[in-house]
Parts: C-alpha cells; sequence; structure tokens
C-alpha cells in the first residue's frame, strides 16, 4: 500500500486501521500497520489515538472528530447547546452522550467528555455531517445528566427559535422530574 492508493481509497479526513484492512484486501494486517507507523513519520498522516488516523490534523473539525473517537455516541449537553446558540458558555470539552461508558478521551486535538445515558434515550440527533442533538434534546440530556430540577437565570437559556413540539414529544421519555422542568 503507497500513500497516494491510500489517499484515493478514503473520501474524509479520518480513517481507522480496520479501514485500511477492508481496502487492501490482499495486504496482511500486519504490515498495513507498519505502513501507517512509517506513514505517520514521514508527516503524510497523524495519529489521532490507536487505530484512528487523519490526513490533515488543520481540517479536523471537533464535533466530527468527537463521533469517530468513541461510538456509538452522539454531542451534546453543553457543546449541542453553545453549538446552536442556546447557551453563550464556549465548554472546555466536548460533550457527549453514549449508551455504553463514561469516559474521557484527552488528544492533541482537544478534549472530549461521553456520559453514558439510558439506552432508550439514545436518540434525538441528526447524522450529518456528524451526530448532533437536536437542541430540545440536548436541553433535555443536560438537565437528566445533571440533575437540574429547576432552571435559573443563571443558565442564561436562550430558547428563540425552539420547537416546543420536538421539546415535549422527547420529553415523555425522560423521568417524570424532568418533565417537570419549567422553562422561561
Amino acid at each position: 500500500m503507497r500513500y497516494l492508493d491510500l489517499r484515493k481509497q478514503i473520501e474524509g479526513n479520518f480513517f481507522k486501521i480496520l479501514d485500511v484492512v477492508k481496502l487492501f484486501p490482499n495486504e496482511k494486517s500486519a504490515l498495513i500497520r507498519t505502513q501507517l507507523y512509517r506513514l505517520s513519520k514521514k508527516g503524510l498522516i497523524s495519529p489521532i489515538k490507536r487505530g484512528l488516523y487523519c490526513f490533515d490534523k488543520n481540517k479536523v473539525d471537533e464535533l466530527n472528530l468527537a463521533s469517530e473517537l468513541y461510538s456509538p455516541s452522539y454531542v451534546s449537553l453543553e457543546t449541542s447547546l453553545n453549538y446552536y446558540g442556546v447557551i453563550p458558555d464556549i465548554p472546555m470539552a466536548v460533550s457527549s452522550v453514549t449508551p455504553t461508558t463514561t469516559k474521557k478521551i484527552s488528544t492533541s486535538l482537544g478534549n472530549f467528555s461521553y456520559q453514558k445515558i439510558d439506552t432508550k434515550l439514545f436518540f434525538g440527533f441528526s447524522q450529518t455531517p456528524f451526530n448532533l442533538a437536536y437542541k430540545e434534546k440536548a436541553l433535555l440530556d443536560y438537565f437528566y445528566l445533571h440533575r437540574v430540577r429547576t432552571v435559573s437565570a443563571e443558565m442564561r437559556l436562550k430558547l428563540d427559535d425552539w420547537d416546543w413540539k420536538r421539546y415535549h414529544k422527547y420529553a415523555v421519555f425522560y423521568p417524570s422530574w424532568v418533565q417537570r422542568i419549567e422553562l422561561p
């Protein structure tokens, strides 16, 4: 496998070792790992974490990377709320939810936090171009995972252009204490 062959086969910026093994079935996986190591030493690709690489670190979108680092997951909580302009605060890490295990991942490209959510609450996100919770779902996730019982003025929620129908549709899946939270 040569770099140009790899570049032709992979469309996006991110790729996993398993992707490369599937694309080059006639090469041994040990050889592919060695070739990827050599390409990274030459600066042609960049390792992000074990088994995950990118072609250009300067073109990495943190929200897209969050979905690639840990799967299944979707960007939610403070990150999603800031993305939509619901809260003004910029989070220190990209926050996501997952139905598996809570974990934190630090890379040279940023910090990523994944909080476990009940499997029945793993819905309400778009999948293009990355897994991102709808703003109504992100707020419900935030209330649920941070055990918010009442909304204070300190939260500085901006609920313009809010889809109340979607909010109430999603809220019925949460415990009753989340459903009773009154929004301004």
